[in-house]
């Protein structure tokens, strides 16, 4: 099918190491678009685990919502523990990408099913937060890399794409459960969205592939984009990395915890609205319609946001957008809470819209700091332990305030992740390049 071509492998003034030579073609006889796409649709074959499932709850009316929003939150958990460990397996064992999202598939499908045919809430935890929160990590995490290795000179951009079907992928789902989800057709409705997972992710999953290490495009001169600002724009307007830093490495800096840390609240933010705006919507007098309207448009911006953050951030700066990410996401969050307590449907889906393109925009904005800031080769490494800071998110963000929903106190969360978010828009100036030499001042 290939014919033998030239590999070299090339080195550029930093000392980072490119396999050149090969075409897409030669590798796997397609072009890389065909990964682009494959990848895009596994992820939105997951998308309504996370953003489907508040419109659930809120179309079931489940007399126990603290519980049924504590399964969402530990989905959260095991879904951004697992992501850490997928990267690690992958580098270290070389765990290939169909294995690893036919076996996300299988989990994944796991947690519709046990909500189709069992009211046990222990059985749910199990089933959809263990079982598919870890699936969903592992399908996230291989398709984020894949497509990363895949284009390594547009590693953000390409990366925010992809995970951005993550919320397009829900929107069909959250349409059937707003309109037809009721207690008598749970079953057939959560085991047919199992079915669908299953299928769509493991065929997509079954023909992902891995360029060889170090992989580079031909066409492009990697020695160049290293250096050149008119070939490469980000280098006009990001910092690169003074040296490469290992996982172990990257944790113990103080640039690794100020970006920790803001992810948890961005990411307790992101998941407060994504779980509970048809919650508050119903609450204020609005319709589940209005509520599935508010997290569907939210699922769609969260996608779009996600391209379009890595577009802008090469363009005015990384921490920049970070920080206009995180105000956009503070104001939307307060805007929300007023919105529905002077009844204005309209106004709050556009809100609920704003959360949602800010939302989307944090994840492929970490993905090109750590790269940035930690280096190239164990970037993908690197993000996986700055993402593990969604866990903290989804038991703030989710788990925390479904101890609220009984009493109506929902509206306090969103002001609290409103100011958070604010403040946290302040802290991305702390966030300084590591492995400089200190400079002490003569006394």
């Amino acid at each position: 099918m290939t014919q033998s071509v030239g590999v070299v492998e090339v080195r550029d003034l930093r000392g980072r190491s490119y396999r050149v030579g090969e075409r897409p073609h030669d590798i796997m006889g397609h072009s890389r678009t065909w990964m682009l796409w494959l990848t895009w649709v596994a992820m939105a074959g997951i998308g309504v685990l996370q953003y489907g499932y508040g419109v659930a709850v809120a179309a079931l009316d489940t007399t126990n919502a603290t519980g049924a929003f504590w399964v969402l939150a530990l989905w959260v958990v095991f879904q951004a523990g697992a992501a850490g460990p997928t990267a690690a397996l992958s580098h270290h064992f070389a765990l290939s990408p169909p294995r690893a999202v036919l076996l996300g598939a299988a989990l994944c499908a796991a947690g519709p099913l046990t909500l189709a045919f069992t009211d046990s809430l222990g059985y749910a935890i199990f089933g959809y937060s263990v079982l598919s929160g870890t699936g969903a990590g592992i399908v996230y995490a291989t398709c984020a890399s894949t497509i990363a290795k895949w284009y390594p000179e547009q590693r953000g951009i390409r990366v925010g794409f992809v995970t951005g079907a993550f919320g397009f992928g829900a929107v069909p789902f959250v349409a059937l459960f707003a309109a037809f989800l009721t207690p008598s057709n749970r079953a057939e409705v959560f085991a047919g969205v199992g079915m669908c997972i299953l299928l769509v992710v493991g065929a997509c999953g079954a023909l992902l592939r891995d360029p060889p290490a170090g992989w580079w495009p031909q066409d492009i001169d990697p020695k160049v984009w290293a250096v050149d600002k008119r070939l490469n724009r980000s280098l006009a307007h990001n910092v690169r990395a003074v040296r490469q830093f290992a996982p172990g490495e990257a944790v113990r800096t103080p640039a690794f915890l100020v970006m920790y840390l803001i992810l948890v609240i961005a990411a307790a933010a992101s998941l407060l609205a994504i779980a509970f705006v048809p919650i508050v919507a119903m609450h204020q007098g609005f319709s589940l319609g209005i509520g599935a309207l508010a997290v569907g448009l939210l699922a769609v911006v969260n996608g779009a946001g996600r391209s379009v953050a890595g577009r802008l951030s090469d363009r005015f700066g990384r921490r920049t957008m970070l920080s206009a990410a995180l105000l956009l996401e503070g104001c939307a969050q307060l805007g929300l809470v007023y919105s529905a307590s002077i009844g204005q449907a309209w106004v709050f889906v556009t809100f609920a819209a704003l959360s949602g393109m800010a939302g989307g925009a944090f994840y492929p904005l970490f993905a090109s700091l750590v790269a940035d800031y930690f280096g190239e080769p164990n970037a993908l490494r690197n993000f996986g332990v700055v993402y593990s800071a969604k866990l903290f998110g989804g038991l703030i963000g989710v788990g925390l305030p479904a101890l609220l929903v009984s009493s109506h106190g929902l509206s306090t969360a969103f002001v609290a992740a409103g100011l958070l978010s604010l403040f946290a828009a302040v802290m991305t100036r702390l966030i300084h390049r590591p492995g400089l030499p200190k400079v002490c001042l003569p006394r």
